[in-house]
């Protein structure tokens, strides 16, 4: 069974676990790899459920029985918000997963960055050609002068909506770097491989932002 959002987790001894919060995806293979699981006061931390675990779990969907006891659920991964990230812009789920977007957490390491291929289905429901934006795209002004790349993509949570973009500031010559800049979503616009600035807003200084 597919596991539901906000369903209540219990072990086989009998306690209450918490609740299903956040699905990790795996991007090597393209579909869920755990579920985060908020514990409330049982465990004092949120814990990682595999999959397996959980759609092999007896219950009703909207609450469902472990097969694990609250000893082994403490010897479980905790959740650490800082290995993951909500997913990338443009991403789109298989439509066998029917989670909403802002679900999703993908994990932050460096080898699992790569991205698995779009499955069929996606390629039917995504727009062809859709622009995306990367991370090392160049970023130019609106004399078409290149100012720097793109560091970092933010999305929204609540919406899984672009929300800005994080630019890396270069010199002239691109020899070095200078400041880094979060530059509202509608202040940009992306052609083939660039990201373009539709007007002369340059965006909020990242350093003073975070109060650097």
């Amino acid at each position: 069974m597919q596991v539901k959002l906000g369903a209540k987790v219990r072990t086989s001894d009998g306690h209450h676990a918490g609740e299903v919060k956040k699905i990790v995806w795996d991007p090597e293979t393209n579909e869920a790899r755990n579920f985060v699981v908020t514990t409330g006061m049982l465990l004092g931390h949120d814990v990682l459920i595999s999959r397996e675990v959980l759609e092999g779990a007896s219950g009703n969907g909207d609450e469902v029985t472990v097969n694990l006891t609250k000893h082994e659920l403490d010897e479980l991964d905790s959740y650490d918000e800082h290995a993951f990230a909500p997913p990338p812009y443009g991403w789109m789920a298989p439509a066998t997963y029917t989670y909403p977007i802002a679900a999703y957490l993908f994990p932050t390491d460096a080898a699992a960055v790569p991205l698995g291929g779009p499955t069929e289905s996606q390629s039917e429901v995504k727009k062809e050609n859709e622009p995306a934006i990367t991370k090392g795209m160049k970023v130019k002004d609106t004399s078409g002068k290149t100012i720097g790349v793109v560091r970092e993509v933010r999305i929204d949570d609540g919406t899984g909506e672009l929300r800005s973009i994080v630019v890396q500031e270069q010199d002239p010559l691109g020899l070095a770097t200078t400041r880094t800049m979060d530059i509202p979503a509608d202040h940009i616009d992306i052609a083939g491989a660039e990201v373009h600035l539709i007007d002369e807003v340059r965006g909020t200084d990242v350093a003073k932002q975070d109060g650097i």
